[in-house]
């Protein structure tokens, strides 16, 4: 598969065109709409039509890469968007990205919104959040997620160039954790649930006990082992279930904390 027009345009709004060699961020020399490699020399200078075929040079490397690494069957758009991805944070961080593993599980939507993941750079050894990239990723993620036949996504905000594209994105710090085990919130969520529900229960089983005139052999044995359980007991549930509610809010809070950091 190529890309289309719609992924070209994508490109080259970001990278932007530069006609004469420069020095990017991290120390390469780049000319064109991006393009860095050993024919790349301090002050050279290229005509639009070269650098129009540099860019169609390194797209098709990125195709390449994209053919090969996508197990499942995917329309132009998704194509063209993944392209773009590609061509911005390099073959092997794609091979290693979120989005190319969701999408290879069949989950087009994780995919696309895991694509806005990579919407960080390193500046001065820190990892910063981009408005540049975050833009990008933006129209990369509604290009994947526009079908073929409808029409190209609206044209997002433009940003300068040197801040949109010429810091290498990383996927690091989204503040997405793989195991769902690590999180406070799932934690003291379950825990609120595990107590409440098992007050629930207990109270249900009691009105029912009330209510009803005629009791199942089931029902009894549960209100005689609920029988044992004090008057006291529900209300220290109901305190740790408040308990871990507000445990709840405060991960949250630190982790937001954490994530702006």
């Amino acid at each position: 598969m190529r890309i289309n027009q719609a992924g070209l345009d994508l490109i080259k709004r970001f990278e932007g065109l530069e006609l004469q060699s420069y020095v990017d961020p991290v120390g390469i020399l780049t000319i064109g709409y991006g393009h860095t490699g050993p024919d790349v020399r301090e002050g050279q200078r290229i005509t639009r039509s070269q650098a129009e075929g540099l860019l169609q040079q390194d797209v098709r490397r990125f195709e390449e890469a994209v053919n090969r690494l996508v197990n499942i069957g995917i329309h132009e758009n998704e194509f063209a968007a993944l392209v773009s991805l590609c061509y911005n944070i390099g073959e092997g961080a794609f091979a290693r990205s979120t989005a190319l593993a969701l999408l290879n599980q069949n989950n087009r939507l994780g995919c696309a919104n895991s694509i806005e993941w990579w919407n960080k750079g390193r500046i001065n050894g820190h990892l910063q959040e981009l408005p540049g990239l975050v833009i990008r990723r933006a129209a990369e993620r509604g290009l994947f997620l526009t079908a073929p036949a409808n029409s190209r996504p609206a044209r997002p905000t433009e940003v300068p160039v040197e801040e949109s594209t010429r810091i290498l994105p990383s996927e690091e710090n989204s503040g997405r954790r793989n195991d769902l085990s690590q999180s406070r919130t799932i934690t003291g969520a379950g825990t609120a649930g595990a107590v409440g529900g098992a007050a629930a229960t207990a109270t249900a089983v009691e009105k029912m006990s009330e209510n009803s005139e005629t009791i199942s052999p089931q029902l009894e044995r549960l209100n005689y082992l609920f029988s044992y359980i004090p008057d006291w007991s529900f209300t220290a549930a109901a305190v740790i279930v408040v308990l871990a509610a507000l445990y709840v809010i405060y991960a949250r809070v630190d982790d937001w904390r954490e994530h702006r950091r």
